[in-house]
């Protein structure tokens, strides 16, 4: 009878070990799972797909076109509108003498900056010419020519007119600046010029009757003209000092914003 109790007591540890085995198993069985669905979740594939996910388009649509262009002269609308179709750049030349400025500081590099930036570098490219040298010069070296490669669909031209200074003609420059224009229009009919003057300088005589000449110049031509002049200061009042270099021959820092300003305003309209 002792033995057969022993034995009944042995089967039922053994019962209990095993369900408390099972039991066991199932728990830890469970506990394992969890970690499984974190790695899922944080699987580098994963986190690769993300990574590469296409970054926002540079491009602008024809409807924020028409409202940033307001300004811009029919034919450069139409042209633009072309390139967007053609899904290329349309490009952008400032060409112009060193009044443009450096690479830091200067209106042409501060007027690409917002350009791009307003209308996408998918959509827009500009760049930017310098030149020294009077008018004469350009003409003689066939720097028009290397202007027409680069095969721009519109040109703001500073036609050197502060360089021509007690240089070349009034005339004689104004005649330069249409055998550019052909030049240009030889190889790229659709190019749109318009024109600007230099900056203004402190208490100069025959300067601004060149300037005067030269807008009148393009109005005879029906070329657009950015009379940027309008935002400076009285150039016979000391006020335009603190727009120029201690020279009093190129802009300054101050003087290169200002005439950025209102080229941007021209270019971008908001």
């Amino acid at each position: 009878m002792k033995h057969l109790l022993i034995i009944i007591l042995a089967i039922g540890c053994g019962v209990v070990l095993f369900l408390g085995n099972a039991h066991w198993n199932e728990r830890t069985g469970l506990s394992k799972q969890e970690p499984v669905q974190e790695r899922k979740d944080s699987d580098p594939d994963t986190k690769t797909s993300k990574a590469e996910a296409p970054s926002s388009t540079s491009k602008i649509t024809l409807e924020e076109f028409e409202i940033l262009s307001k300004n811009w002269p029919d034919a450069a609308k139409k042209q633009f509108e072309l390139s967007l179709q053609k899904e290329e750049p349309f490009k952008i030349v400032l060409a112009g003498s060193e009044a443009l400025g450096n690479e830091t500081n200067g209106w042409a590099q501060l007027t690409k900056a917002e350009l791009e930036k307003a209308y996408g570098t998918d959509s827009l490219e500009v760049v930017i010419q310098t030149y020294k040298g009077t008018s004469m010069d350009f003409s003689a070296e066939n720097k028009a020519k290397e202007l027409a490669v680069l095969k721009p669909d519109l040109i703001l031209l500073e036609p050197l007119t502060l360089n021509d200074n007690g240089e070349v003609r009034i005339e004689d420059s104004h005649t330069h600046i249409s055998n550019w224009i052909e030049t240009v229009k030889t190889e790229n009919p659709e190019a749109v010029f318009i024109i600007q003057p230099p900056h203004p300088i402190y208490q100069a005589s025959y300067y601004p009757v060149q300037v005067e000449e030269l807008k009148k110049y393009a109005e005879t031509n029906d070329i657009p003209y950015l009379d940027h002049w309008a935002a400076w200061p009285d150039p016979q009042g000391e006020e335009i000092l603190g727009f120029l270099s201690e020279e009093g021959d190129v802009p300054n820092e101050e003087g290169h914003l200002l005439w950025s300003k209102f080229v941007n305003v021209y270019f971008i309209s908001k």
